[in-house]
Formats: structure tokens, C-alpha cells, sequence
């Protein structure tokens, strides 16, 4: 970790060591329904915590010619997210077609706020995003190209995939500081996206 250090009578410098510490638990449960032949659905909780030194070499590295290196701190990593709620399955509906769908619902992202000079303003990652909601779908068709003799053992798969179906805001940016009138605003919203795909199946 780095860690800026002032000795009396010195200019301030930077310690490099290798003295920093991080840990996570993870208890996890996971169930699997199965109805039918047709249908196959999981559903997995995870309640976890990570809390580690803040100022690992990964984190203070970064590609500004005056980068913003605070004193170090021990607290909530910026991965800790103590509850996730994910689920996903396949379905098999009319016209041959796979529902594949994914629910995936997890605490906000740890985040700070500081002060006009980028020092910490309060106990640092003790703020939270908002909770994290998104529900992807893909649905996908397998197709026999039968006027290609060569390709009569061959499969060709269509895939439609809607991210973030319900297009629920999950903002990845918020105004950290203090003194801004938008100080606590989160921007950079994730909004919902479509996609297509064809493959070959050997």
C-alpha cells in the first residue's frame, strides 16, 4: 500500500510497503427448481464483507499528472457489496424459443465524499450507491439449414438479448464533493441496451 508520510523537518513523502491487509467472508445459498423438463430456475443469495487498507498500489496509480493520494484508511472496499440477490434460468416457450432470464439485485457500490481539496469528508466508503437492479433477457432459436447438404448435422442459433429490460437507473458516478450544490447526485446512468447474435453450433 502507499501511504503519504511527514517526518519533522522533512518534505512529505511517500512510503511504499507491503505491510496492508484486506479480507472477505462470503456466505452463500443457492437453490435449484426444476418443474418440468421445459423449465430450469436458480436462485442464489450472497451475503458478504470485504474491508481492507484503502490505499492499495492499484488504486492510487493512476494515469493524472497529480493524482489525489490521501492517507491511508482501513474501511469498507470499494468491491463491498454485503447483499446480492441473483437469479437465472431457461424456459422453454412456443415457437421453439429459449427465455433465458437473469435478475440480478445487489447493494450499492461503497462511495465517499470530500472536501474541496479531495480529502476525505467523513469516514471514508461509509456512503453507498443505490441498490443495484437490473433484469436481462435473452431469447434464442436454433434453426436447421436443410438446403446445405454439407451442413445437415450443423445448427445455427438466433439470439435476442434485452440488458436492463426494466431500464432501472443504475447510476455509476455520484458528486462527491461536499461543497457542490449537486453533492450527492449520481449521474452516468445505465440505460437499457439491445443486441444480436447468430452462431453456429457444432
Amino acid at each position: 500500500m502507499v501511504d503519504p508520510v511527514s517526518s519533522t523537518g522533512t518534505d512529505p513523502i511517500l512510503l511504499l510497503t507491503n505491510t496492508g491487509g484486506a479480507h472477505y467472508h462470503e456466505l452463500e445459498s443457492t437453490v435449484r427448481l426444476r418443474p418440468s423438463n421445459k423449465a430450469d430456475l436458480n436462485v442464489s443469495y450472497v451475503r458478504s464483507l470485504a474491508r481492507g487498507d484503502l490505499n492499495t498500489l492499484t488504486e492510487v496509480c493512476v494515469p493524472f499528472e497529480q493524482p489525489v493520494i490521501r492517507p491511508n484508511f482501513v474501511g469498507n472496499l470499494p468491491s463491498n457489496v454485503p447483499h446480492r440477490l441473483i437469479t437465472w434460468g431457461s424456459f422453454k416457450i412456443p415457437w421453439s424459443v429459449t427465455a433465458s432470464p437473469v435478475l440480478d439485485v445487489h447493494s450499492g457500490f461503497p462511495c465517499s465524499a470530500v472536501d474541496v481539496q479531495q480529502n476525505y469528508a467523513g469516514a471514508p466508503n461509509s456512503r453507498r450507491f443505490p441498490t443495484f437492479f437490473s433484469l436481462d433477457l435473452q431469447l434464442s432459436k436454433d434453426f436447421h439449414v436443410a438446403f446445405l447438404p454439407w451442413w445437415k448435422n450443423r445448427v445455427v442459433r438466433g439470439t435476442f438479448r434485452i440488458y436492463n429490460l426494466t431500464n432501472h437507473a443504475n447510476p455509476r458516478d455520484v458528486y462527491s464533493n461536499a461543497a457542490s450544490p449537486l453533492f450527492s447526485s449520481f449521474t452516468g446512468f445505465q440505460h437499457r441496451l439491445f443486441d444480436a447474435g447468430l452462431d453456429i453450433v457444432f
